[in-house]
């Protein structure tokens, strides 16, 4: 074994036994130097070594040093950004909370900006945490679909040292920035197994074509469709975006003609599923008599009306905890972590008639 090798161990070992405890300088180079008999040289290479392995710090003029993580980390920032696309409703206030009570119980404090699923505004966002003393930040992407132009953003924050957990859907380009997230293609696969246990064969989907998830979801969708030898829907598919979500109005007669005369449909989500169900019902299409909806997220809007939805189980606020304790993990051990994705699973109400 090196001779550097033998001190930095006899170092190490000291610190575990309590001969250095945290905070407490160590002896000398030139006593260290005397004691194992080695010269000067090679007493830096070991402290430099312990000192790469965030064990030592040295400190001009002073010497060398145990490093006292507990009181580095108390006098650290204790911020957190939370960025979602939107804030208030919909899936977020409960992903929202779960991150919340996940971080404060470990003392951190949260900050919570939003996008709208808008790129320049995500970029304002982003040049604004770059002001900030942050410790890390949990984002979710905005339409991750699509080529993002504020990767190098991203990048100059992970060049900061501050990492990055990703909600719902991720950018491929950054590695080392993992992603906490329904499994999406799954859902949309679980969609087209149930409708086509149902009996349904007549089937088409209406997909979010801007973000990440809805493209999963359309996959997973196709996927059940042609395991169950239906190969003739493409025409049956209808994609919308960010700017149309807010209003269906200018789509009406394509999903009239083309959905409307399918007998089961998957949804994107359940807002997207609703909005159907209101310009169905105008032209006389109704819910499940005319044609099945299943959707995906299962939230309040899944149980409105009078019929209840049938909708893959979003896992919101257990998302928001999953997201938290992975950028806790990153924090403390300063290492990149896995995505995760939480098992999609359906809820079944009245939306979907039997046929069989």
């Amino acid at each position: 074994m090196a001779k550097y090798q033998v001190l930095a161990d006899w170092i190490k070992q000291s610190i575990e036994t309590g001969t250095f405890g945290p905070g407490e300088r160590l002896p000398s180079e030139q006593r260290l130097q005397e004691q194992f008999e080695v010269s000067r040289q090679t007493v830096r290479k070991a402290l430099s070594v312990l000192e790469e392995a965030g064990i030592l710090r040295s400190r001009q003029g002073s010497g060398t040093f145990v490093v006292d993580k507990e009181a580095e980390e108390r006098q650290r920032s204790r911020r957190i950004a939370v960025v979602t696309t939107y804030v208030d409703n919909y899936i977020f206030p409960g992903i929202i909370r779960g991150i919340e009570s996940t971080l404060s119980e470990q003392g951190f404090q949260v900050q919570i900006a939003f996008t709208g699923n808008g790129l320049w505004r995500e970029a304002e966002v982003l040049k604004d945490l770059m002001s900030q003393d942050l410790r890390g930040v949990i984002i979710e992407t905005t339409k991750s679909a699509l080529p993002n132009p504020n990767l190098p953003l991203y990048r100059e924050l992970v060049g900061r040292g501050i990492p990055i957990v990703f909600l719902n859907s991720r950018y491929p380009e950054l590695e080392g920035c993992p992603m906490v997230a329904l499994q999406d293609e799954e859902a949309g696969y679980l969609a087209a197994k149930h409708l086509t246990a149902c009996g349904h064969r007549k089937l088409g989907g209406l997909f979010k074509s801007d973000d990440g998830q809805g493209i999963r979801r359309y996959q997973g969708f196709m996927r059940g469709l042609w395991e169950a030898g239906i190969y003739d829907r493409e025409r049956y598919i209808l994609w919308f975006d960010t700017e149309d979500a807010s209003d269906f109005s200018g789509m009406e007669g394509k999903l009239v003609k083309y959905l409307g005369s399918c007998s089961g449909i998957l949804c994107y989500n359940d807002s997207a599923a609703i909005a159907a169900m209101e310009l169905f019902k105008r032209h006389g299409i109704l819910v499940p008599e005319d044609i099945s909806i299943v959707s995906v997220d299962d939230t309040e809007l899944a149980l409105r009306g009078n019929v209840g939805l049938t909708s893959v189980r979003h896992p919101k606020g257990r998302l928001g905890e999953k997201a938290a304790k992975v950028l806790l993990s990153m924090i403390r051990n300063g290492l990149p972590e896995k995505d995760y994705e939480f098992e999609a699973r359906l809820a079944e109400r009245d939306s979907v008639k039997k046929l069989l």
